[in-house]
């Protein structure tokens, strides 16, 4: 006698087509979690195919913790454009950022996936320069040259100000979205939890960057920031306190010009940044990296390394204008007599750093690299393969080759001198202020088209005597860290004739 009674031949079909629809919708499942694990996972960085692209779009790390949602920042210069400089359009572009035709951000911004689409700096954005013949004329854009037009204090104080206003929320942010055609439909569940965080995340940054902000201290302006001073208030904030180390006053005025980075092979050894504090080129990336907002954790090594690769041998851009071959041959034998030995890379004296006794110049950014920064630093990047162990406190500025020179206006470590004209005057007859951010080149003078204006007591005065409305930053080498002394007398050229002067600003356009 049989205990069970046995399934009937259409019961078995049955259960095999249950079983058989049950694996399908598994499989389904299955591979629509992948699919959907594919579009949403974290850490998917865009790729770019060429090494430009990639240099001006690709992530180095920065925004995988400090990243902001791609498409709120699309919206809020039109969201909230009160906080915008004045008269600038309701874009990125209000803060000198370079913006390229059917790109969705600025030249300086990664785009990762991480749930969201987020965004944050990378070497493009201090390192991407523009110019103009005239202002009729289309930008060239030059990779790897100081960014002279953008002005990073301006957008962060743009966006701790948005951070700060009681209309930063979840709705507005929606509705703004659905204005600019940039909603999707999950905006209703994930920017109410989205929106606060990142409040909270910006207004937390502003505190610990708070001096910044402080009346006495002197704005950045376009082209240039404060490089190693943040760094004691924010990420190394945590061994600063450990240590109870004192952050003497005069530390905190290290603004300085953005440098150049190309033709960085020849360089490998040097004492690279201003004040010659570093001799490896992949610890001063891996810096600059940590600056632009990547934790050690979260540097994308391989982005950083391609970046590295295709900067050693970035060549220095072609001056774009008119040169005058005769007469830069007259002004070679006077480049070879007052700047070869310090500034070419064949030179006795090439990135040698000179004290400040014998260079003269603001000596601010001297005071801001200190010991206890370097040992800060160590400890932050311990047990990394690229841990720092080529820093040095030094007591001077590096005296840099002059690749690429015509470039890099203004000049001097903290970009106060606005032209090669006015570094080879007298320290006496240089501008006392002048704009800053301009695009237009003057050729003559070897900087860009900036108007030198004088200080008054209601403001800055035109050369008519007309008070300045031009509505551009204006650098004042009166404050604090802004001086333009110094790099002056025979031995630095203030001494030569006009035409010998003239001479050798056409030679230097060749190099």
């Amino acid at each position: 006698m049989e205990l069970f009674d046995r399934a009937t031949p259409q019961e078995n079909r049955l259960s095999a087509s249950r079983l058989t629809w049950w694996m399908i919708v598994v499989v389904i499942t299955w591979v629509l979690a992948l699919l959907l694990l594919d579009t949403f996972a974290p850490n998917r960085p865009v790729k770019r195919e060429s090494e430009l692209d990639h240099f001006y779009y690709g992530s180095i790390g920065s925004d995988i913790s400090g990243g902001l949602p791609v498409r709120v920042l699309q919206v809020l210069p039109a969201t909230f454009p009160q906080y915008l400089p004045q008269d600038a359009p309701h874009d990125l572009t209000a803060f000198g950022f370079i913006q390229q035709s059917g790109e969705p951000l600025p030249i300086g911004f990664s785009t990762r996936r991480q749930l969201i689409d987020r965004t944050a700096m990378n070497c493009a954005t201090c390192h991407t320069g523009v110019v103009r013949e005239s202002a009729d004329t289309d930008p060239l854009i030059l990779p790897g040259a100081p960014a002279n037009t953008v002005n990073l204090q301006a957008y962060f104080r743009f966006l701790f100000d948005v951070a700060a206003d009681e209309d930063f929320t979840s709705k507005t942010i929606t509705d703004a979205l659905e204005d600019q055609g940039l909603d999707s439909p999950l905006d209703w569940l994930l920017y109410p939890i989205i929106i606060p965080r990142m409040r909270a995340e910006l207004l937390a940054r502003q505190e610990r960057n708070a001096f910044l902000f402080d009346p006495e201290y002197p704005a950045f302006g376009p082209g240039r920031v404060n490089t190693f001073d943040t760094f004691k208030v924010d990420q190394l904030a945590p061994y600063y306190a450990e240590h109870t180390i004192h952050i003497e006053p005069k530390e905190m005025f290290g603004n300085v010009d953005f440098p150049s980075i190309w033709n960085q092979r020849p360089r490998e050894g040097l004492a690279l940044h201003w004040d010659g504090n570093q001799t490896s080129v992949r610890e001063r990336n891996f810096s600059a990296a940590i600056g632009a907002g990547a934790r050690p954790e979260d540097m994308d090594i391989d982005s950083l390394f391609r970046i590295e690769n295709w900067l050693r041998d970035l060549p220095p851009p072609k001056y774009p204008f008119e040169i005058d071959a005769a007469l830069a041959q007259k002004g070679e034998s006077i480049y070879r007599e007052y700047c070869h030995d310090c500034h070419d890379f064949t030179g006795r004296s090439i990135a040698k750093v000179m004290s400040l006794t014998e260079i003269g110049t603001d000596p601010y950014r001297s005071y801001s690299y200190t010991q206890d920064l370097l040992e800060a630093q160590q400890d932050y990047t311990e047990g990394y393969f690229w841990a720092f162990e080529n820093f040095s406190v030094t007591a001077g500025y590096s005296s840099h080759p002059l690749d690429g020179i015509w470039a890099r206006a203004p000049y001097l470590h903290n970009g106060s001198v606005p032209s090669l004209w006015d570094l080879l005057s007298p320290e006496g007859n240089r501008p006392v202020a002048f704009e800053l951010g301009v695009e237009v080149y003057d050729p003559i003078r070897m900087g860009f088209d900036s108007e030198r204006l004088a200080p008054s007591d209601d403001g800055y005065r035109r050369a008519d005597g007309k008070l300045y409305d031009g509505g551009r930053f204006i650098l004042d080498t009166r404050l604090k860290g802004n001086g333009s002394q110094g790099h002056s007398g025979k031995r630095f050229g203030t001494a030569l004739s006009d035409s010998e002067k003239h001479a050798l600003i056409e030679y230097l356009k060749t190099m």
